[in-house]
């Protein structure tokens, strides 16, 4: 080992850890601090939130696209779980997905993977109170945090179905269901 490294082999190993808590510091930071960004103007958790068709000024979900509609569920499962409803149009593309509270896509349907006219899903946390409308005709997804993010998307293939497919959209909701007592 040279005599240079010997003498500051504390100043290197000290600044080499001060690199590596920076590093995992905003690893795990920045994600929490985007997706807190992105839900404050959502209004309240547990209510879905319709946008208007997105425009180059409006940037309330990242890149939108002009040729889609949206809605947002900002949730919160302190209350209890979350049941999700959301009408299904088979003429076009459209989603529903689940964000963590650090961006982490956990959840996906799109038209494609459901067979009805609609589709329910109950929203929880491992250990949390089943609920009534906890039942087989419902998907049961697991948050992997108790706060997050629902998006709803919907392609507008023509604008003649702009209308109908606006009015399918604003029958979506999202709410709190409460355990039994």
């Amino acid at each position: 080992m040279s005599e240079y490294l010997r003498q500051r082999w504390r100043w290197i190993g000290l600044t080499m850890l001060v690199a590596l808590l920076v590093h995992l510091g905003t690893v795990y930071a920045i994600p929490r601090i985007v997706m807190g960004r992105v839900m404050r103007p959502m209004g309240p958790p547990n209510t879905i939130r319709f946008g208007g068709r997105p425009s180059a000024g409006q940037r309330g979900v990242a890149r939108p696209s002009p040729d889609m509609l949206y809605a947002s569920c900002r949730f919160d499962l302190s209350k209890g779980p979350l049941l999700i409803t959301a009408s299904v149009p088979h003429s076009t593309y459209w989603s529903v997905s689940a964000f963590d509270s650090a961006t982490n896509n956990f959840f996906v349907r799109n038209d494609r993977q459901v067979t009805g006219d609609s589709l329910e899903v109950i929203l929880m946390r491992h250990g949390q109170p089943q609920t009534p409308v906890t039942a087989p005709e419902h998907a049961i997804v697991f948050a992997p945090t108790r706060t997050g993010v629902v998006l709803f998307r919907t392609v507008i293939d023509d604008e003649k179905n702009l209308p109908a497919l606006t009015a399918l959209l604003h029958q979506d909701r999202c709410k709190t269901t409460t355990p039994p007592r």
